[in-house]
């Protein structure tokens, strides 16, 4: 947990960050939830999986 003045610290830096390079702090609040991240790979995952199976079955049923 952070002491009340650690976090006015951050606040300040933050402030600071959006004032001198708001591209970065835009791009840096727009980072992905780690979970959201997790769910979107897992979705990939799955999706080149099935793509996989659909390709060898398609092969499977050609030859």
């Amino acid at each position: 947990m952070l002491s009340r003045q650690e976090h006015q610290r951050l606040i300040d830096i933050e402030r600071h960050l959006r004032a001198t390079d708001p591209d970065l702090a835009r791009s840096l609040s727009a980072f992905p939830d780690s979970r959201r991240a997790r769910r979107q790979l897992a979705a990939a995952v799955v999706a080149v999986m099935v793509a996989a199976v659909l390709a060898g079955l398609g092969v499977l049923i050609l030859s």
